[in-house]
């Protein structure tokens, strides 16, 4: 049996240190028609308004969140439905084995699951937390849990496609590594079926060390708010097999950024990725955001 360890807790960076917020505050937020909060929450990250025929990768974003309700995009909202989703296309990857779902952590709060794991809400994003054996043996905070806001992205921030998730928290079996440390985590953004940008984020014990690459491997240098720029790092061997898959688990979108991992030469899916931060988290040199835009064609 794997060995206890404490639990560890990663965050999303726009969302509070304790996850709440007055109530009546919350409220009023949401209450907001959807378009003027956007344009609000875009203003306030980056210090100007959107325009209403997007031109930027972050632009589009804005128009995908108040326009696009295809049922494909409500599969990038739920953790299990795009899990379900890749792993009815047959491929040649591993994806992460669920160990329960459902709304009522203390339900199973003292079951030994055997095994390393990682816990997470359905929908939302940011928000995990990892441990080993039973969640109250590994330490948990079930309390701090229950607090999480992952339904903010929806009530909040009027994210249409987490509206469509299932509530509670999905927990899987967490992807082993020879040394127990969190794999990289590639991520690919793919416009129209094809690979154009790669983003790895270093294992997140502290602040995300991120780095972009284009499809040759050639090192971007681009910052994004909310992560350090990281050092060029070699190509996995894995590359061309990696890139090859979010080519075909991203085929029928327009856009949408296939994260995956790569454990000692095996990969993972990890998720499926349709709004990237919402759009909120700027890109240095904005030149980048018109670069990615023009990728970008939106359906009709």
């Amino acid at each position: 049996m794997a060995a206890k360890r404490a639990p560890e807790f990663t965050k999303n960076p726009w969302i509070t240190r304790d996850g709440r917020g007055p109530a009546l505050a919350r409220r009023a937020v949401s209450l907001i028609p959807l378009a003027l909060r956007r344009q609000a929450f875009y203003l306030y990250r980056h210090h100007r308004f959107f325009r209403w025929r997007p031109r930027t990768f972050t632009e589009k974003i804005q128009w995908r969140l108040l326009h696009d309700r295809r049922e494909l995009f409500a599969v990038g909202g739920d953790k299990i439905a795009m899990k379900d989703h890749v792993a009815a296309m047959g491929l040649d990857l591993e994806v992460p084995r669920t160990l329960w779902h459902g709304e009522d952590l203390r339900a199973v709060a003292d079951h030994d699951w055997g095994c390393d794991w990682v816990l997470k809400p359905v929908t939302g994003s940011g928000y995990s937390a990892f441990g080993s054996g039973s969640l109250r043996g590994s330490g948990l905070d079930l309390d701090a849990v229950e607090h999480w806001r992952a339904d903010d992205a929806h009530r909040i921030y009027g994210e249409w496609h987490y509206s469509r998730s299932r509530p509670g928290y999905l927990l899987e079996e967490r992807i082993p590594t020879r040394d127990g440390a969190s794999p990289n985590d590639y991520r690919f953004f793919v416009f129209d079926g094809r690979v154009h940008v790669v983003q790895i984020d270093t294992p997140r014990v502290a602040k995300v060390q991120r780095r972009f690459y284009d499809r040759d491997w050639t090192p971007l240098d681009v910052r994004q708010a909310g992560a350090d720029l990281a050092d060029p790092v070699d190509p996995p061997a894995t590359l061309g097999r990696m890139v090859e898959l979010a080519e075909r688990i991203g085929a029928e979108w327009d856009f949408v950024r296939v994260d995956l991992y790569d454990a000692d030469g095996t990969i993972w899916f990890g998720e499926l990725t349709p709004a990237p931060t919402g759009g909120l988290a700027p890109y240095d040199p904005p030149e980048f955001d018109r670069q990615l835009g023009e990728l970008w064609r939106l359906p009709a």
